[in-house]
């Protein structure tokens, strides 16, 4: 099975710098969402979105043309398939209405928590599936109505070394199942973590313009990709060779099904910037680049015909 995503480094449209979670003092965080809002324009976000537990909150007056504000709600419907009656899923609905109302019923069933924000015009994100719920591919696989996963979240690495989902979500498109890759830092201004969580994970998006609509149609359509440091600046496939350029590396894997992957090391001491190699025998492929620090970002797998 092939992905259906929109290869974004092929569009038109300008790169936006995104958050997808974070919380504040409506619910478990730490500072107000004004003072949350200022914190993330000055470093240069374009979309933020809130979302505090089962809340929304009045986000008026908080965009302008360099930053768009979303609502949002980290929702906390339990395992479909019951593999662990005790934990449950952490989904991050973007794009919801102040005072949204949850009715209790669709937190009976992850199922039908999906259906009631797809319902609403919302977009649902799995959060950070290797952290607290230890959500694995073969519960998340069947889902509907599932735009994206947390294949990197700050806090969760900070927390519990579990920030990095990629095995799960690389095992979801195993199965047949396709899922935007996001970043996200999960901010609660926790004092424990002197705020480092902080501006640790971002998706970038690639849209015509600042709204609220392209920016749900751009997690929809995969025209994104996650980072917590690295820039790619170009990711595609040409006659059956996969292209990518980046900012300085010291390696670069692109990623098939399975164990199937291709690499390039930088030297000792150096770093490169892009990768080709032919995968033509490959239906997809992904890429993920790594800096000097570890640091990572993961592209969104595209078909190779």
């Amino acid at each position: 099975m092939k992905p259906k995503f929109t290869n974004p480094f092929e569009l038109p449209g300008k790169w936006y710098k995104g958050n997808f979670h974070l919380h504040t003092r409506t619910s478990d965080g730490g500072v107000w969402v004004e003072d949350a809002v200022r914190m993330f324009r000055e470093r240069g976000y374009n979309v933020l979105a809130v979302t505090d537990h089962i809340n929304t909150n009045d986000i008026s007056g908080l965009s302008d043309k360099k930053m768009i504000v979303l609502n949002g709600a980290e929702l906390h419907p339990p395992f479909h398939k019951r593999v662990n009656p005790n934990v449950e899923y952490h989904i991050c609905a973007i794009g919801l209405k102040h005072g949204q109302p949850f009715p209790r019923t669709f937190m009976r069933n992850v199922q039908d928590c999906l259906d009631y924000i797809h319902k609403v015009g919302a977009v649902a994100i799995i959060a950070h599936p290797k952290d607290v719920s230890l959500v694995p591919a073969t519960e998340m696989v069947g889902l509907k109505h599932v735009a994206g996963v947390e294949v990197w979240t700050s806090l969760s690495e900070i927390d519990m070394d579990h920030g990095d989902a990629e095995k799960e979500w690389a095992e979801c498109m195993d199965r047949g199942m396709f899922l935007a890759a996001t970043g996200s830092d999960d901010a609660h201004w926790a004092p424990r973590h002197g705020w480092s969580e902080v501006f640790g994970a971002w998706t970038m998006l690639k849209m015509p313009s600042l709204t609220e609509a392209n920016v749900l149609k751009a997690l929809r359509t995969g025209a994104c990709y996650a980072s917590g440091g690295p820039t790619v600046k170009d990711f595609r496939v040409v006659d059956g060779k996969a292209i990518v350029k980046c900012s300085p590396v010291t390696r670069i894997h692109f990623k098939y099904s399975g164990d199937l992957r291709l690499n390039r090391w930088a030297k000792l001491s150096k770093t490169i910037n892009g990768f080709t190699a032919d995968v033509s025998a490959w239906k997809w492929v992904r890429a993920v680049v790594v800096d000097a620090k570890n640091r990572k970002a993961w592209t969104n797998p595209i078909p190779v015909a």
